[in-house]
This record gives C-alpha cells, structure tokens and sequence, in this order.
C-alpha cells in the first residue's frame, strides 16, 4: 500500500488514510464536491472527490478511517489526490491487516528519547521547581507523549507537543547559558508553555477542540494545571510561581496570537521567541518537504504570509594541502519527514 511519505506525481495508488478534515464544497457552477485532508503516519495530503455520487462507497466523516483509489496530481507545487473510489474501512481490512495507527501522523522522533529527555533536564532544575515538573511530567505522561501541539498549524501529529516542547526548552537551556537570567524559571516555563493543550485538545489525533478548549484556550488551561500541581505539593515559592504563571501567561506574545499578557521579564520574552521560532520552522520545513513542484519556491504558505526557497546553499569543493575539505558536492538532503 502506498503512503503519503512515498508518492510520487503521476502515481495511481491503492492506500489506507484517516480522514484529518472533510468539507462540502461546491464548484463555480454549483456542483458538490468533497475537500479532504488525508493523512498516515508518513504525513498528510490534501484531496479532491469531485463525482461524489459514483466514487463514494457509502458515507464517511472527519476521523474516519478510509481506503482509497486515487491518482496523485501537482497543484501549484503541492500533491494532490484525485481520488477515484473511497470508503471506510471494514472489518475485511482488518482481517487482511488493517491497523489504525498506521493512519496517523506520527513525529518522526523517538518518542522514548525525547521523554527521557525532557525528565532528565526537569530533574536538572531546583529540587522544588524539578518536584513541580515532574509532578505535571508523571501525572500527564500517556498524554504528553502522545498529544499534537495543535490541530493544524505546527506539530499536529501525533508525539507533536512532545517534539515542540524539548526543542523549545533545549533552545531556552542555550540561551540560559548565553544571558544572566534564572535557568530554572525559563527551563520551567518552556516545559510547561503548552501543557494547556492536553485539555484544549480532544483526543491525542487532534481532531476537536474541547469546549473548555474553546471557551478558555490553552494559555489559561496551563497556568490552571500549574496551579493545581503546585498547590498540591505546596513548597513552590509564591513569589516564583507568580513569575511562572506569567511566562505561560504571555507566551503566545502578541493579543492577536491570543496571549493574556504581553512578555513583560526577560525569561517571558526569551521563551516567546523560543516558542515562535520552532513553531515556524517546523511550519516552513513541512511546507518545503511537501512540495515536490520543479520550481525553486513554494507557493505562498498562508500561515507565514510568504512563498518559500526551497534550494539549499552550494559550496563546490575546495582542496586544501592536496585533501578535499568534506563539502558535499551539490546541496544536502533534506532531513527525514
């Protein structure tokens, strides 16, 4: 069966998806259509059923599990399915070997090391501040190592939140060492910046947004869990939980990025950039990867209000004392998906 990760333009496939989003839609001349976003755990692809009569098999919904028969097309740089057949899964599929959690975008991390990772820099902290963490660490484990860091933007697969928040953190842990602030409380704010998003997010696929998701959002929803933790254990200074509560409090940065408050200390305005950078990279790193068009930038990603060159830098080959110097002789791979 084929995945996302290996199609190629021209590719009529068999293959297994879960169903990411699901819209109805209409042409310009008023014919119904369906707009899809497919995923497994190699990554997500948008898709088109344009005779939704004739090439649906009953019904399906958003989060369903699906077979498809479709031919892999480019549109404006981005694979696109045209999909000729598509229905849910039946009880047949599982017989022949179906298994669900291949049909969810997975980190391409593993999930093992970043977790012991992530223990490993909490226990590194003040014993009160690491007592904190790892109190939120080991009561959120199932769903830490498994939630996506958000619906769609950046992250939003599975092990998302937990590949975003070590890599936010081990940027804060450079820039503890680089500027005279307080380690513990920028380390601390970095582990627990997105711990809200275990309850604005309904399930670890990320489909739906809770309605304490909704109504509250995920910067309140993690200062509440910090708070409970640290009442619970009771030894945390108030004056350094206060400070904690307003880097998670003003992460975000901006009102518009629904921040509650701006980053008014140096670790908030630290850990902010920290957050944003690794967002938006992993943003225009998956546009870059997923685009397979011939021409050297991408169309314009909406969520970075910019098209993207996609070629790396060249160096040619320089001898030096009669050895080559290791340059590779055209650009790098790009990483793993």
């Amino acid at each position: 069966m084929a995945t996302v990760g290996g199609l190629k333009q021209g590719e009529q496939f068999d293959g297994f998806f879960r169903v990411r989003q699901l819209e109805e839609r209409k042409t310009r001349a008023g014919k119904a259509y369906l707009d899809l976003l497919l995923e497994d755990r190699t990554g997500s692809v948008p898709a088109k059923v344009w005779e939704v009569g004739t090439q649906m098999q009953g019904s399906i919904e958003r989060g369903d599990f699906v077979k498809v028969r479709a031919l892999a097309e480019d549109y404006r740089g981005i694979l696109q399915l045209r999909v000729q057949r598509i229905r849910a899964v039946n009880q047949k599929d599982y017989d022949e070997g179906f298994a669900p959690e291949d049909c969810i975008e997975q980190t391409p991390f593993d999930v093992e090391v970043m977790w012991e990772e992530c223990r490993k820099i909490a226990e590194s902290c003040h014993p009160d501040v690491a007592a904190l963490l790892l109190s939120v660490f080991d009561t959120c484990a199932d769903k830490i190592r498994t939630w996506p860091a958000a619906q769609r933007i950046h992250h939003p697969y599975l092990g998302g939140l937990l590949e975003h928040t070590l890599s936010v953190t081990k940027t804060c842990l450079y820039l503890a060492d680089k500027y005279e602030i307080s380690r513990d409380l920028l380390v601390a704010g970095a582990l627990l910046h997105d711990i809200g998003k275990l309850d604005e997010l309904s399930a670890a696929t990320g489909g739906n947004y809770t309605v304490k998701g909704r109504l509250i959002g995920h910067v309140v929803l993690g200062r509440d869990i910090l708070r409970d933790h640290a009442a619970r254990l009771g030894q945390l200074p108030e004056e350094f939980l206060t400070l904690l509560e307003h880097l998670i409090l003003s992460h975000q940065g901006l009102p518009e990025w629904g921040t509650v408050k701006v980053p008014m200390m140096p670790e908030a305005l630290l850990l902010h950039y920290a957050d944003d950078i690794d967002a938006k990279f992993n943003v225009m790193r998956r546009a870059i990867l997923q685009n397979q068009s011939d021409e050297e930038f991408t169309e314009r990603i909406p969520i970075l209000a910019r098209a993207l060159y996609k070629l790396r830098p060249y160096l040619p080959q320089e001898e030096r004392d009669g050895e080559e110097d290791g340059l590779p002789p055209g650009p790098p791979e790009a990483p793993p998906a």
